[in-house]
């Protein structure tokens, strides 16, 4: 498989995000979060990369952002305004703090490649912002940030994207693997003006390497269903994901159409809203919304009361006879001998990848059900 760092964060927030963007190869509008982020990015690209031997200026870098200013994406002025500013405000500030200082740059906006090999080959992909050589000879991975919010030190200190983003540079200068040189690895958050760094060694090469492939693995045997995230409100698939589709069909469904759905909505959540009342209605409500999902391929309906949604149960039965040969030398069994599910769950955790994968494959689906929850709209004051 041939898959980007951005291809597994992908997956691993909403597996039907996954399936949209690179399988089914769905071409949706950017957002204008990335839109703005990637206009940052060229312009610090332009900054450390002069097309001339004169150093940029501020007004070159400011001009420069201003040009590229895309005014469409924002439906709101107020929003429009505020989000320039912000533009400006970054770059004048990392303007301020980096002008004259001599970097020494390796590379900008480096395209890197890992191979991993485990049953069949698998090609890592990236891009790295930039890559600079230190006084001291070692090297740091820098990757900017737009966003709002800066994590702790300790995410930082295991941060998915930065120990992928070492593979790739150990791949590209292999003796750094060899000399076990330190990389320092650094995410830049432009809006805070604030550079979070973590140091890496070959210790943790394996520990990436197998998160990886327990992705792929999951990959490979998804129904890709969609899972919530914070990252929901914002995703430019929502017209396809089965939990936001209802909000944009137009035509009327054949079985139902869209005002008697609302009105099962309204009487679904007036019989919740009372403590064990009518429940062969209820059930007959739940008959109703489940076949109309089922025709219209959803799993979330939206009422004026507010919203309801299928989420997917499965129920696993695993083969202890074959866990056991796979924990007992390892001295794991004693430690899930009553077979509790948690304790179970914690030992598998601990596992190391193709210990986790043998186990993997001695589990069965015992059934696949769809249950009900619902949210309520938020009332006004």
């Amino acid at each position: 498989m041939r898959i980007s760092y951005s291809g597994l964060e992908a997956f691993s927030n909403c597996p039907a995000r996954y399936k949209f963007q690179y399988i089914e190869r769905i071409k949706a509008p950017k957002s204008k979060e990335v839109i703005f982020g990637t206009l940052v990015h060229d312009c610090l690209k332009m900054f450390h990369e002069p097309s001339q031997s004169t150093p940029v200026s501020e007004e070159d870098l400011l001009k420069y952002f201003t040009e590229k200013w895309n005014s469409d994406i924002y439906q709101d002025k107020q929003e429009e305004a505020f989000a320039f500013h912000q533009g400006i405000e970054i770059l004048k500030k990392y303007y301020l703090q980096n002008q004259g200082i001599d970097f020494n740059i390796v590379n900008l906006e480096i395209p890197f490649e890992v191979p991993i090999l485990e049953e069949e080959l698998h090609q890592i992909t990236g891009r790295i912002d930039r890559i600079d050589k230190l006084e001291d000879g070692t090297f740091e991975i820098i990757d900017y940030k737009t966003s709002k919010k800066m994590p702790s030190q300790e995410d930082i200190n295991r941060n998915f994207q930065l120990s992928i983003y070492y593979l790739g540079v150990i791949n590209r200068w292999p003796s750094l693997q060899k000399q076990n040189r330190p990389i320092k690895l650094s995410l830049h958050y432009l809006r805070h003006n604030e550079k979070l760094s973590t140091i890496q060694t070959n210790k943790k090469i394996k520990e990436t390497k197998q998160k990886i492939l327990s992705i792929i693995d999951e990959i490979k045997k998804s129904s890709f269903e969609p899972k919530m995230n914070p990252l929901c409100d914002w995703c430019q698939y929502q017209p396809y994901c089965p939990l936001f589709k209802h909000k944009f069909i137009k035509e009327q469904s054949p079985a139902l159409d869209e005002q008697e759905i609302k009105d099962v909505i309204k009487e679904y959540f007036e019989i919740k809203s009372e403590q064990g009342a009518e429940t062969k209605r209820l059930s007959e409500l739940k008959e109703i919304i489940n076949q109309y999902c089922d025709k219209n391929k959803i799993d979330r309906v939206f009422g004026d009361n507010g919203y309801i949604t299928r989420l997917s149960q499965q129920r696993f039965a695993y083969n202890f006879n074959k866990v056991k040969e796979i924990l007992e030398p390892i001295n794991k069994w004693d430690q899930i001998l009553t077979i509790d599910k948690v304790k179970f769950k914690k030992v598998v955790d601990s596992l190391p990848y193709d210990l986790k994968k043998q186990i993997d494959e001695a589990k069965t689906l015992e059934r696949e059900f769809k249950v009900m929850t619902m949210k309520a709209n938020k009332r006004e004051k």
